[in-house]
């Protein structure tokens, strides 16, 4: 228990590494980070979207499936 608070003191007290950066390397890093965020963001929409494609179709066929055809009426007998 002591070790884990003496760890958790250490990890709170110790310099933040954007604290050294000048104002050019922390833009490039948070450049760095933009792209890989948009890359990420672009493939989950990607994916989602194909998704959702998937499951609208195969929501259409069940509804086409469970649509009566058109024709004579369904007997009144069978469904009791």
């Amino acid at each position: 228990m002591v070790a884990l608070i003496g760890l958790l003191v250490y990890v709170m007290g110790s310099r933040d590494r954007y604290q050294e950066m000048s104002e050019e390397e922390f833009e490039e890093e948070v450049k760095k980070k933009s792209l890989r965020g948009a890359a990420i963001m672009g493939l989950e929409g990607t994916l989602r979207k194909r998704e959702a494609t998937i499951l609208m179709e195969a929501k259409t066929r069940v509804e086409r499936d469970s649509t009566p055809s058109p024709g004579n009426p369904p007997d009144q007998e069978a469904s009791k």
